[in-house]
Formats: structure tokens, sequence, C-alpha cells
């Protein structure tokens, strides 16, 4: 037992220094100072939808104070992304089969550049989806129970948001 002990002490000595000065996730490179967020540029139908975006992710960023925002000229790394294949789908009739909700998903693609190194750093696509209630549901519903497309919309921007800041802190 002795002779195991001692044959496996220079791995767990050398394992425990690998851990110790190991970059921890989330650790952003030391190069990069600031970001900037290039305009989302916007493939769908859906109007001023790029614009919401960047100022939804820009207000993110200050707010979680993740890296100071900068001019896509001076900054150390830029964001770009692209929304994408916005699309209305039926989820669920009611018992009359009548449609009762849709499911509304959109795609982001994104990626983020280093300008020091010029390359990129990280490339995603991401997608998620947000239900709501057809008119005709709506309309049986008190006010604060209807569920109204421009809502999801809202909600489904927020989650891609949320998930762009999850990807950026969890890759490092």
């Amino acid at each position: 037992m002795k002779k195991i002990l001692i044959a496996l002490l220079p791995l767990i000595l050398l394992n425990a220094c690998i851990w110790k000065y190991s970059p921890r996730p989330g650790t952003i490179p030391p190069h990069i100072k600031s970001v900037a967020i290039n305009e989302t540029l916007n493939n769908t139908a859906e109007f001023n939808l790029g614009q919401e975006f960047t100022t939804m992710l820009s207000d993110r960023m200050q707010r979680d104070n993740l890296l100071p925002l900068g001019d896509p000229s001076v900054a150390h790394s830029v964001i770009y992304t692209t929304l994408n294949d916005i699309r209305d789908a039926v989820y669920s009739y009611d018992e009359a089969e009548i449609v009762k909700e849709y499911r509304l998903s959109l795609r982001l693609d994104f990626r983020w550049y280093d300008t020091v190194n010029a390359r990129d750093m990280m490339q995603k696509n991401i997608s998620d989806y947000e239900v709501y209630y057809s008119d005709q549901y709506n309309s049986s519903l008190s006010p604060g129970d209807q569920i109204k497309r421009e809502d999801a919309l809202g909600v489904l921007m927020d989650k891609l948001v949320e998930k762009v800041m999850v990807e950026l802190t969890s890759e490092w």
C-alpha cells in the first residue's frame, strides 16, 4: 500500500499543480480588454428586429459588466450577430381541432472575433422557441392570461440574449 501511495504521489501533486494554474472556465483571454457589438444583421421579414436585438445585447453586456463596450474600430474584440429563420408553426389544437397555440422559433448565428490576433474566438448557432396563443384563444382569456405573438417574440429575444451571454462566459 505504501509503494502504491509513493508511486501515485507525483501524479497527485502534478494534477494539483495543473488544476491550480490552469485557466478556469469563464475566463476571458487577458489581451481582450474591450468588446464591440456590431449591428445585428436581420435576415428575417420582421422589421427592426436586428436593431432591437443589438440594443438588448448591448444593454445586457453593460448590465453584466463583462467587458467595456467600445467602437468596432478600436475594440479588442467584436461580436457579430445575425438573426435567421423566424418561423411560426402550429403547436397545439383545442378540442374542436382549432389552432390553440403557435410555436415561434428563431435562429441566431453569432461570432466573437479577436481583433488583436485577427481570428475567431467563437462561432455558434443558437436557436430557441416560445409559444403564444392564437387570436381566437386569446379572445377567450382575460387580458392578463393572454399570450400574444409580440410578447412571445420579446421573451424569445431575451432568451437568445441570455444564451449568447452564457456562451461568451462559459467557453473560456
